[in-house]
């Protein structure tokens, strides 16, 4: 493997003779520091696809006018805060 800085030849010296269990180890936190902590510049494009994602789609052929409608109507009254004041 061609190595592109002199820090990453220092690295692989510096590992290349611990266990592979240790070296292991020293992976899950490289890899932990750059995902966690050493953050990439943002990425909108990406921040936005990561946000997609985890919200799932949203299908529904009526007007805004009429969601809103079924909103209000599906709010039940209550007297929770009744007893507070």
């Amino acid at each position: 493997m061609k190595t592109k800085t002199i820090y990453e030849e220092e690295i692989l010296k510096e590992i290349q003779d611990l266990p592979e269990p240790l070296q292991e180890k020293l992976f899950k936190i490289i890899h932990l520091l750059k995902q966690e902590i050493i953050k990439p510049e943002y990425d909108e494009k990406l921040a936005t696809e990561e946000f997609v994602s985890i919200c799932g789609t949203w299908e529904d052929d009526r007007t805004v006018e009429e969601q809103i409608k079924d909103i209000y109507s599906s709010r039940k009254s209550t007297v929770r805060t009744g007893d507070i004041f």
